[in-house]
């Protein structure tokens, strides 16, 4: 076996791709856990219209990013399956 024979077969099952996306779905279920908890802190604290604004603005500075980090990377995996019509 030989470098090139591992670079085809990793190219074929497109681990790179795929490890990157499991990587992304994993890091945007877990920030909307975290935001599911917070908010649910927050309310139970008995919180007031200020205090869930700041709430509300808190979970989308922490969910937002990641949520277009995971849109970037979907779009790039779709992207990199399609075959490339110079070839």
């Amino acid at each position: 076996m030989n470098i090139d024979t591992i670079v085809k077969w990793e190219e074929k099952l497109a681990v790179r791709r795929s490890t990157v996306l499991f990587m992304t779905l994993w890091m945007t279920w877990r920030a909307f856990t975290w935001a599911a908890t917070y908010a649910s802190s927050v309310s139970a604290a008995g919180s007031t219209s200020e205090s869930a604004l700041g709430a509300a603005a808190m979970i989308a500075a922490v969910t937002a990013p990641i949520a277009y980090l995971q849109k970037a990377v979907f779009s790039a995996y779709i992207d990199s399956k399609t075959p490339d019509p110079k070839e």
